[in-house]
């Protein structure tokens, strides 16, 4: 989705986050609070378009990210959602300014974070200034006024940022928290199909070797009955297979 624009004065705005990236492959990056951002970051970078152009996303109603994409590298960042879009987007014009003036197209063969070490205070610099140019366009009336007004907003800003921190934390453990049940699950299901598997080998060796076994048993027992009823039959009947073929002797002629 757009992002919306905002009408609050430019004394409220923020620039939480920023980097330039090639695709997925951050080169540089700043954040000026604590946080997870760089997930969220990430999955916004799979995303982007490939060709030249702006664009500007909500991501819930605390915060936007808005990016520009020029010779292959995008440059983004994630401002509070009372920035507007076009300050937002000059902030980007004056870090790809600054980009291509260091490194002119050294980014599109770069590693990762190959400029980070250098361009990161270069973003910390325009972040910074961002907010101050910022502060000082509202102008003031008098200086005791001034100071009162700018402790004012410090402190609420200061406090929304925590709010917006904390929103962020437990948004993003969530994302995380569901991911990872996800990829428990499908470790689950594949380490249960791996074991049916080999129980079905297991179980069809054993039945084969209990196949084999009772065929010996049975083989065993017909040899051994055979064997008691030849001897039965040797010992009732002799070698000559002669039995209850014997006959009384006939008697003797009488002299």
């Amino acid at each position: 989705p757009l992002a919306r624009g905002g009408s609050c004065s430019p004394s409220d705005s923020m620039i939480i986050y920023a980097l330039v990236a090639r695709g997925t492959c951050v080169l540089a990056e700043h954040t000026a609070t604590a946080g997870n951002f760089a997930l969220v970051t990430r999955r916004i970078l799979e995303r982007l378009p490939q060709e030249e152009g702006r664009a500007s996303y909500s991501y819930d109603t605390s915060h936007s990210f808005h990016c520009v994409i020029r010779a292959g590298l995008a440059f983004l960042c994630m401002a509070d959602s009372r920035t507007e879009q076009a300050a937002a987007h000059a902030f980007l014009d004056a870090v790809q300014s600054r980009w291509s003036a260091a490194y002119a197209e050294k980014g599109l063969t770069a590693l990762a974070y190959a400029m980070n070490s250098q361009f990161a205070a270069v973003l910390k610099e325009l972040m910074e200034s961002f907010s101050s140019a910022a502060g000082s366009s509202a102008g003031g009336a008098a200086a005791s006024s001034s100071d009162q007004a700018d402790a004012a907003n410090v402190s609420r800003v200061e406090g929304e940022l925590e709010e917006v921190r904390q929103v962020m934390v437990e948004n993003i453990e969530k994302v995380l928290a569901r991911g990872e049940k996800i990829e428990l699950l499908v470790d689950k299901t594949e380490h249960l199909t791996h074991q049916a598997f080999q129980f079905r080998r297991t179980t069809t060796r054993v039945k084969r070797g209990m196949y084999c076994k009772s065929l010996k048993l049975n083989l065993f027992l017909c040899t051994l009955l055979l064997l008691v009823i030849g001897v039965a039959v040797f010992g009732a009947c002799g070698w000559s297979f002669s039995c209850g073929s014997h006959h009384p002797p006939s008697p003797s002629p009488s002299p």
